[in-house]
């Protein structure tokens, strides 16, 4: 085992080593032509913090914090552009955005909303395929972390599981993890505020872009992907693992008198577990919340393991304030249009409202909140204000022009082509955000060029952008999968399944391509 991580250590620090010597070279020989020091210096570096975030030399912000000091001590890079997006709403909506989902989940609302979906359908493994689709989909909007949602619905979604008495690892096990998984990233693309990649995503987009595609209308025009992508899912979900299985115990038939109870139980065993995969804070908002008197949140009574009647108990106090947050954050951010209210400013209210009405504390805002998440798209979202004051951009359109308005002379080779290229590449950046931030770097200024909106490319890369085929891959399946201690299903499997499900996406893109062009975007 020494060995091993010795190895490990000395291939970390040879990459790191290797990817600075690239840099060194560029930087010292200056050999691209028609290329500034000051462009090739950029360059240099960047390649440098690609290689690193490959390897994992350092963690992703360290690195970017490296990158960017380089840029502005060694290619003369201003401050200013270098650090931009600290300065703009973007990056004021994002920490608004993660404090969000610290309320979402410290009041428990978020564990109350999928357990209530999930109940509503009956015990059968189609229906609850459904569940799990429609519990992802719906919770969407409401957080934007992917990672959130995946750990705590897979804990769930095992309980079910258990219940309708399938064999964990075997193939409903799998296709219900599966469907999980489906059901919470699918809509992230077509709803900004279901993830924080839409937000950085967003803000790579030129300023007319930006308010051409509101929340509204970024749905609207991404609609038929979602709607290809989620049916298309089911279909193969009961197809690969809907069959050659039986159940144990537990009938899958519709819940009848006789089984009441049994169901019952199930719904607070799923509590249960929820409340096992939830983070301390929950349990200490819980005390502080029953030694006032307010009622408990969790499955089960912590002070005494007396099962609540319903599972989870009233609306407690700090849950209905969160439940009217939330509600009214995503009414004005879709309503942005008649109001004119920025979505910057509506959730920082939000945020100051969480404080007041004691929804968190500063505690809680310190820990919950990703600070180096925000520092690591903070930087990463400046690379389009650096490129461009190196003269990248003019420099990439000369170079790659033609090519690119060769493949933009067919719409479905476009598509299809970002596509492809972002699940090969994927494996290789490994942060989604990093990946759409350098891509749409490129892709903006020669979009104008060939009559492409850059929103139909930047969505068709965030259409593609998650892969689990190795689990370093994505958060969003690491935070599930760990959630449950890989217990519910084999890797093996599930990567077998990314491969189907990319394949929807790219159906997905197909069908939107006739839409687009009737909306003008092609």
């Amino acid at each position: 085992m020494l060995v091993k991580e010795e190895a490990k250590r000395r291939i970390k620090l040879g990459c790191a080593a290797a990817g600075a010597l690239v840099a060194a070279l560029l930087i010292t020989t200056c050999p691209i032509p028609g290329l500034s020091y000051q462009a090739t210096a950029v360059l240099g570096i960047l390649i440098m913090a690609i290689v690193w975030w490959i390897t994992g030399v350092l963690p992703e912000f360290v690195t970017a914090v490296i990158m960017a000091v380089l840029f502005v001590v060694v290619a003369g890079i201003s401050v200013g552009a270098t650090f931009s997006t600290f300065a703009s709403s973007t990056w004021w909506l994002l920490l608004s955005a993660f404090t969000l989902g610290v309320g979402m989940k410290t009041s428990g609302l978020m564990r109350r909303i999928a357990l209530a979906i999930v109940r509503k359908f009956p015990r059968t493994f189609r229906c609850q395929v459904i569940a799990q689709l429609v519990t992802g989909t719906v919770l969407g909007p409401l957080i934007p972390s992917l990672a959130v949602k995946g750990a705590m619905l897979a804990p769930l979604a095992m309980s079910i599981g258990d219940e309708l008495g399938y064999e964990r690892q075997g193939k409903r096990a799998t296709g219900l993890f599966a469907a999980m998984l489906v059901g919470i990233r699918t809509v992230a693309p077509t709803i900004v505020s279901a993830s924080v990649t839409g937000y950085a995503l967003m803000a790579t987009l030129p300023a007319d872009v930006q308010e051409q595609f509101n929340m509204a209308s970024w749905f609207v025009a991404a609609l038929p992907w979602l709607v290809v992508v989620l049916a298309l899912n089911y279909f193969l979900i009961m197809g690969m693992y809907g069959r050659g299985e039986k159940a144990g115990s537990s009938s899958e038939t519709v819940g009848a008198p006789g089984n009441a109870q049994s169901f019952k139980q199930s719904s607070l065993r799923c509590g249960t577990r929820f409340v096992g995969a939830a983070e301390c804070a929950d349990s200490k908002q819980d005390e502080a919340g029953n030694s006032a008197g307010e009622p408990s949140r969790g499955g089960t009574d912590l002070n005494d393991n007396q099962s609540i009647p319903d599972g989870l108990g009233p609306l407690s106090v700090v849950e209905k304030r969160m439940l009217a947050i939330i509600l009214m954050t995503v009414v004005l951010w879709a309503t942005e249009p008649f109001h004119h209210i920025s979505a910057m400013a509506v959730g920082l209210a939000a945020l100051v409202f969480m404080f007041v009405l004691k929804v968190i504390d500063v505690l809680a805002f310190k820990s919950g909140v990703n600070w180096t998440s925000l520092l690591f798209i903070g930087i990463a979202l400046g690379l389009g204000s650096v490129f461009a004051e190196a003269g990248l951009n003019d420099w990439v359109m000369q170079t790659c022009g033609p090519a690119f308005q060769a493949l933009a002379g067919n719409p479905y080779l476009l598509v299809l082509g970002i596509g492809v290229i972002t699940v090969v590449l994927r494996f290789l950046i490994v942060s989604e955000v990093a990946y759409l931030n350098l891509l749409m770097a490129f892709l903006v200024p020669m979009a104008a060029s060939v009559g492409v909106n850059p929103w139909v490319l930047g969505f068709s890369a965030y259409a593609l952008v998650i892969a689990w085929f190795a689990k370093y891959q994505s958060p969003i399946y690491l935070a599930a999968f760990y959630a449950v201690d890989g217990k519910m299903a084999k890797h093996s499997e599930l990567a077998k399944y990314c491969g189907v499900y990319l394949a929807t996406c790219l159906a997905g893109l197909v069908v939107c391509v006739p839409y687009w062009q009737w909306m003008g975007l092609l």
